[in-house]
Formats: structure tokens, sequence, C-alpha cells
């Protein structure tokens, strides 16, 4: 008999830990900033986002009309940075920046 590893689940270490999920989203939106991926991005956000109920109901929350909201995820359009902050903010965190190095 083979052992299985066991699945990989992004919410089970989010779920109960706000700094976590903090470092998570730094981690996303620095690597967005560097590829400018945004079906990378959203893919990424989906796990903290159900931590929120539905996706209906956090495209309510976000104040995005849920029709364009779906999209987003189906990569039938692309966000602007906006829109990403707007999905952040809804997810209970804002942007800090910090200089990254001194010219």
């Amino acid at each position: 008999m083979k052992n299985k590893m066991p699945e990989y689940n992004t919410l089970d270490y989010l779920k109960d830990d706000v700094e976590m999920q903090k470092a998570y989203i730094t981690e996303l939106l620095n690597e967005y900033m560097k590829d400018n991926n945004a079906e990378v991005f959203l893919n990424s956000l989906k796990p903290l986002i159900k931590l929120h109920g539905s996706v209906s109901e956090f495209a309510k929350k976000c104040g995005i009309n849920r029709t364009y909201f779906y999209k987003l995820f189906r990569k039938e359009v692309t966000p602007e940075f906006p829109t990403i902050a707007v999905i952040i903010k809804a997810l209970g965190f804002d942007i800090d920046l910090r200089l990254k190095y001194l010219t």
C-alpha cells in the first residue's frame, strides 16, 4: 500500500491566523508587483475570500458588481490596481508601502 501525502489546503493554514493572512497577502502583492499577473494573484486570494462567505457576499462587501467579480475569476476581465486594493480592503487589510532601497 502506498503512503499518500495529505492534500495541502491553504485555507487550513490561514483561517485562524491574521498575521499569517497578512504575510500571505503581502507576499502575493510583492509577486503581483513583479510580474503583474492578476490571474495568479486573484486565484491565490480565493481561500481568504472563502473566509468571508460566498463569492456573491464578498462581491457585495467590496461594492463590486457580482457579475464583474465572477468575470475576474474566470479571467474574462483583468482588474485594475484600484480593484485589487478594494478586494484587499474588504479582506480587512490595508496596503502599506515600505522603501525598498535608497537611491
